[in-house]
C-alpha cells in the first residue's frame, strides 16, 4: 500500500453523480448499478491515480480483472454509493475484504490518506511476507481487512523479489569483473525503479532498498 493522490471528480460523476444517488436511495435495491460507477470515465481516472495498481495490495491490474471497491460499505452509508471519495480501484482479492462490523476503515490504513510515512510505520515485509511493524494493531488489522497476507499475494510479491535479486546478480557480477564497489547512475536507476510508484509492490521494494542502502 502506498499513498494515492485523488485526482479531481470524473466530469460524467460531476453531471451525475446527484442523480444517480437520488434513484438509488429513492429505490428498494440493494445494490447500487454497477454500469453507472464503473463508467469509463471513472475507471480509468482510478486508473490513473494508482498506475493501474490495486490501491491495497499494488499488484498490477493490466490483464488482471479489477472492480472498483465502496471504501465505506453501500448498506452502511448509501448515500455514498456514488460518491467520488468513497470509490477505490482494487483487485478481486482485496475487494473481498472483511466487513466493517469485523473490522472498521477507521481501524485499518487508508491509502488516499495516509501518507507513505505513516504507512511505514505500521507495515514491513519478510522477503515476500506482509508483516505489521512491531505491536501495531493498525498494521495488523489493515492486512486481515483486505487479506493482504494471502498465498496468492505471496507469490505475486515472490516473483517480483527474483526479478529484482535478478538485477542486482548481474549488476554484482559486473562490479566484480569491472574491480569496482559503487553503483553507477544507471545501475542504481534499474533498482530504484522498483520502489517507483508505478511499480507493482513498490512499498515492499522501498523498503529493501532502504535496508540494503541504496
Amino acid at each position: 500500500m502506498r499513498y494515492i493522490n485523488r485526482l479531481p471528480k470524473p466530469q460524467i460523476l460531476v453531471e451525475k453523480e446527484q442523480h444517480w444517488t437520488s434513484q438509488f436511495l429513492s429505490s428498494t435495491n440493494k445494490r447500487p448499478d454497477s454500469s453507472k460507477y464503473r463508467h469509463p470515465d471513472i475507471l480509468a481516472t482510478l486508473n490513473s491515480m494508482s498506475f493501474h495498481k490495486c490501491f491495497y495490495c499494488e499488484q498490477k491490474l493490466k490483464g488482471v480483472p479489477s472492480e472498483i471497491d465502496h471504501f465505506i460499505e453501500v448498506d452502511e452509508r448509501r448515500e455514498l454509493a456514488y460518491n467520488w471519495d468513497n470509490l477505490y480501484l482494487s483487485c478481486t482479492n482485496c475487494n473481498n475484504k472483511l466487513p466493517n462490523k469485523s473490522i472498521s476503515v477507521k481501524d485499518a490504513l487508508d491509502a488516499c490518506f495516509d501518507a507513505d510515512e505513516v504507512i511505514e510505520k505500521h507495515l514491513y515485509f519478510e522477503k515476500e511476507c506482509i508483516k505489521a511493524r512491531g505491536n501495531s494493531n493498525i498494521g495488523a488489522k489493515t492486512i486481515q481487512k483486505y487479506k493482504l497476507d494471502t498465498i496468492q499475494l505471496d507469490l505475486l510479491r515472490s516473483r517480483k523479489l527474483t526479478d529484482f535479486y535478478n538485477v542486482l546478480l548481474k549488476i554484482k557480477d559486473l562490479q566484480i569483473k569491472q574491480k569496482r564497489s559503487s553503483l553507477t547512475i544507471d545501475e542504481k536507476e534499474k533498482l530504484l525503479q522498483f520502489a517507483n510508484n508505478d511499480s507493482s509492490f513498490s512499498l515492499m521494494f522501498k523498503l529493501l532498498l532502504r535496508k540494503i542502502g541504496i
